[in-house]
């Protein structure tokens, strides 16, 4: 395999993960820190590997903006734990009535401010108009 299909494939292992951590919102409000492993689009190592070499990669031709981009989504690989344990954590947390009333909430205010926010659809940004949303609504 040449170096620019393997560039290749872990850009997009690196654009997969992007996509991933800009859809889990909801998923990150119901799990809090203990988010399943399972849910992550690739094993934590091959994105790991993947985000690694990738920032060796912008840092060789000095893309320094793109190194600390992905540096700072490597954070997020921390919330991930086993199913079993994110499992169980969660359900320790909704037998509580209070949290799980505030998750609720949350939720549903996550689901307005991405409809509001619009989704990225092959490329380009989709976005309701307020109007058109309030109508759809009723």
């Amino acid at each position: 395999m040449g170096i620019n299909c393997f560039l290749e494939q872990l850009q997009n292992i690196v654009n997969v993960w992007g996509s991933h951590l800009e859809h889990m919102g909801g998923v990150r409000m119901l799990f809090g820190l203990n988010i399943p492993e399972s849910l992550l689009p690739y094993p934590i190592v091959i994105l790991q590997g993947a985000l690694n070499k990738m920032e060796a990669h912008y840092h060789a031709q000095g893309l320094h903006d793109g190194v600390k981009l992905l540096e700072g989504t490597e954070v997020e690989l921390m919330l991930y734990t086993s199913d079993e344990e994110a499992i169980n954590e969660t359900l320790i947390n909704l037998g509580n009535n209070k949290l799980r009333e505030v998750l609720i909430e949350g939720l549903k205010d996550y689901q307005k401010s991405q409809m509001g926010n619009g989704y990225l659809v092959d490329k380009g940004l989709f976005k309701l108009s307020k109007p058109r949303i309030e109508e759809l609504e009723k």
